[in-house]
């Protein structure tokens, strides 16, 4: 198998797996629309009026007695299809519609009845199938015969006038020939062969299968109606589906997350991080952020990464819980860290911490009450992990920010310990990060992106703020993912089997050491 090959085999198991996600993600809409057309068909199929159709068949012979007992042959090549098809519409004519009309005494006008009647011709027989159809299945057996028998009278009358029409140019003929003729001895032994075959006129069509009653009224079974039903019902949905799907802007997965960030994803957050509240789960949870963890300390090989800001788009996306669960796990390798907020219109660490809201960086900042002062230890079994919170809401957080004194206070923090940890407010919304993203002291940027949550627009929106500034992000955080096939830690009989001692005694600080409260994800 060629390069090319496996490119183009690797591209169809990829539209094949974003289609059955697109159905994953919209199961409730293509279920729903599944369910209404079968219940439609199966309603439709219940509430229509019920016909019964009866079968009557007529064997035919092609050509004419008149051309018979003359031993002609006036259509060169037998054309079989044509013939059969003339047939069908002599027998579906209106001129035997009448005929049956006056038979049966009927209401229905010529139109009805042709309406109400189909004529077939078998494919590889001179056979004739009558159908009619008819709420009154004893009627429909009539309709079916009564055509089929006017048909054949039709043919008969139409032989009776051939042969008299051709028996009257004889005659005329002769009359022009003198007595004793070889010219009129010939047309008198034509003549006396037609004269015979008028006894046999209508003999070249003949019922061979009369119609009876129907027992059942005609139509799909229900079966079959839902089995149409169903089909119906798959298209519609999946085309539901991918309307609504093109309609739906919001990035739906971590790829998507790195295509349009045009950054690579160091780690995924699960959905049911943000609400774990079991030991177990938050410690499960906490395995993508020691995942991120080590993705940084790779990245801080080749860059500086000891003030370190985290964002996203927009709000809602997990960027305070992202920021301060990294600097627990870092805090719990050993490392002094410090996690600052800087998000001074909607601060929320006080809600993650047992903090006081009207003391942090903004009595710094208008006080000049020095940082260290205001640095809290909110975790007790983690003293290396110190917080500084945003403080009272100011009137002018842009220019609070873009001070210098914010300078000095991040330049500060950054050596003070091993890493400086930044909550920032969110790219589009306000001016606040973009100031942030300008300071000297601030080196790299982390950006929180939650699927099915920020549209791609958003996305762009950041994404060019981001490249209209020389700090580089290092990377994405997913969060809001699938917690299907996440690896789960918890199968372990015990994580000391898989951390050893070390791993013993990080576990049980984390259980010991986790907030008080919780939130969902700003």
């Amino acid at each position: 198998m060629t390069a090319a090959d496996r490119f183009e085999r690797a591209r169809e198991a990829e539209g094949v797996a974003a289609m059955l996600g697109m159905l994953r993600r919209r199961w409730l809409i293509a279920l729903s629309v599944l369910v209404v057309c079968v219940l439609v068909a199966v309603v439709h199929q219940r509430s229509a009026a019920k016909l019964y159709k009866a079968t009557a068949s007529v064997a035919f012979q092609n050509g004419t007695l008149s051309d018979s007992a003359l031993q002609v042959n006036p259509g060169g090549t037998s054309e079989p299809q044509r013939e059969a098809d003339t047939e069908v519409l002599i027998a579906h004519s209106p001129e035997v519609a009448q005929g049956v009309r006056k038979e049966l005494h009927e209401s229905a006008s010529v139109e009805e009845l042709l309406g109400a009647v189909q004529v077939e011709a078998a494919p590889n027989a001179d056979i004739l199938d009558i159908v009619a159809s008819n709420g009154d299945p004893k009627h429909a057996a009539k309709l079916a015969n009564a055509f089929a028998k006017n048909y054949i009278d039709f043919r008969t009358t139409s032989e009776l006038e051939s042969i008299n029409s051709v028996a009257t140019k004889l005659q005329t003929q002769m009359a022009a020939l003198p007595v004793g003729s070889p010219e009129r001895a010939t047309l008198e032994t034509s003549l006396q062969r037609l004269s015979g075959l008028r006894a046999l006129a209508g003999g070249g069509a003949n019922i061979i299968g009369r119609a009876t009653v129907p027992s059942e009224p005609s139509g799909s079974r229900l079966s079959s109606t839902v089995l149409l039903g169903l089909i119906a019902g798959l298209a519609l949905a999946f085309t539901c589906v991918l309307i609504v799907e093109a309609l739906d802007r919001r990035i739906k997965s971590l790829e998507e997350c790195e295509a349009e960030y045009k950054l690579s994803a160091l780690t995924s957050v699960p959905q049911s991080a943000f609400h774990a509240s079991h030991p177990e789960m938050r410690q499960e949870a906490l395995e993508s952020y020691r995942i991120l963890r080590s993705a940084l300390d790779f990245a801080a090989v080749t860059r500086r990464l000891d003030t370190l800001l985290v964002t996203s788009a927009i709000a809602g996306e997990g960027k305070t819980t992202a920021a301060i669960e990294l600097s627990r796990v870092i805090a719990l390798a050993g490392r002094s860290v410090t996690l600052i907020e800087l998000d001074l219109r909607r601060p929320t660490f006080h809600q993650h911490f047992d903090l006081d809201p009207n003391g942090g960086l903004t009595t710094a900042l208008t006080e000049s009450t020095p940082v260290a002062d205001l640095l809290e230890e909110p975790i007790a079994d983690l003293p290396n992990l110190s917080v500084l919170p945003a403080g009272r809401l100011p009137h002018n957080p842009s220019e609070l920010l873009s001070s210098a004194g914010m300078v000095q206070i991040i330049s500060e923090l950054a050596h003070r310990g091993d890493i400086l940890i930044i909550d920032a407010p969110p790219l589009n919304p306000v001016a606040d990060t973009q100031v942030l993203l300008n300071n000297p002291a601030i080196h790299a940027t982390l950006v929180v992106a939650r699927v099915n949550h920020v549209k791609r627009d958003q996305v762009r929106r950041a994404t060019g703020i981001l490249a209209r500034h020389q700090i580089e992000p290092v990377g994405l955080v997913v969060t809001g993912v699938s917690d299907q096939g996440l690896y789960g830690y918890g199968a372990y009989d015990g994580y000391g089997s898989v951390a050893g001692e070390a791993g013993v005694e990080e576990l049980a600080v984390d259980l010991g050491s986790r907030p008080s409260k919780r939130q969902l994800p700003r």
